[in-house]
């Protein structure tokens, strides 16, 4: 054998040797985070178990779970995974938040939104949602509490026609003549709505998961398209309107007052 022909055959050796030990690296190498459920396809009375891997364990981080779906917002969960990285999670399909028919997201989420992984599931033998009407919904923004005048925001493309709290972790903004693309930037008080364990909050537009907003802080830049007429931001905790409590503060003190002014009264009147 010449020459030639023995660094040839080195050099098919070395390559081979480097493929094998790529495959075996990225054998080796964990996903850093996967999860799936027991079936695709259920009905209106089952349960979905959702399990889950995570590849690189941090200390003291949770996996944060947003199942979302016809109505929004199902449920968010936060796990903190076990020793071995894997984490559970059930979700009741009888729940009326998931009474309509339709595709679900499930969305796990660890320590930042780059280490993510989605699984969708289809739910049948429910309800189909309708579009709600436009009465309908002014309607359910006069009945929320009102929190437009005690945040701090600024628009393009459109206007702000209310922002309301939807419930106990929520809140909804109302768009109006959103005739070009946009963004909503928006500064949320823990005063008035608390992020998740990790300083985040979820943004959902349209309905849809925003995959374009980011977060500076407290501050949310959510930008927006043309047929955008919701976006809603959710957390941990909505505090109620601070109307309502004023007035419940007000009542107290006002009954504070009497009671120590009748007793101041009491104490200074003669003794026969």
């Amino acid at each position: 054998m010449n020459v030639q022909s023995i660094v040839l055959l080195m050099a098919v050796m070395a390559v081979g040797s480097m493929g094998a030990a790529s495959q075996a690296f990225a054998a080796d190498t964990p996903i850093p985070l996967q999860i799936e459920s027991n079936g695709v396809n259920f009905d209106h009375n089952s349960t979905i178990e959702i399990n889950g891997q995570v590849g690189n364990m941090r200390d003291g981080t949770p996996v944060t779970v947003i199942v979302t779906g016809a109505t929004g917002v199902v449920t968010i969960e936060q796990i903190t995974p076990s020793s071995d990285g894997s984490f559970s999670l059930s979700v009741n399909t009888a729940s009326p938040l998931m009474k309509y028919d339709g595709e679900y997201k499930i969305k796990a989420t660890y320590g930042d939104a780059g280490i993510n992984d989605v699984i969708v599931v289809t739910l049948e033998g429910g309800l189909v949602k309708q579009a709600p009407s436009h009465s309908g919904h002014e309607e359910g923004h006069h009945e929320a509490a009102d929190l437009t005048k005690q945040l701090d925001y600024n628009i393009s493309g459109g206007m702000v026609e209310s922002i309301t709290a939807t419930g106990d972790d929520s809140l909804l903004v109302s768009i109006h003549m959103a005739e070009d693309d946009g963004e909503l930037t928006i500064t949320l008080s823990e005063d008035i709505i608390t992020p998740f364990n990790d300083g985040s909050f979820f943004v959902l537009v349209n309905g849809e998961e925003s995959d374009d907003a980011h977060q500076m802080g407290n501050k949310l830049m959510i930008p927006f398209d043309a047929t955008t007429t919701d976006i809603e931001i959710v957390g941990t905790h909505v505090v109620p309107e601070f109307g309502t409590i004023a007035m419940i503060v007000l009542a107290v003190a006002i009954v504070s007052i009497i009671a120590v002014s009748a007793k101041s009264r009491l104490s200074i009147m003669p003794r026969v």
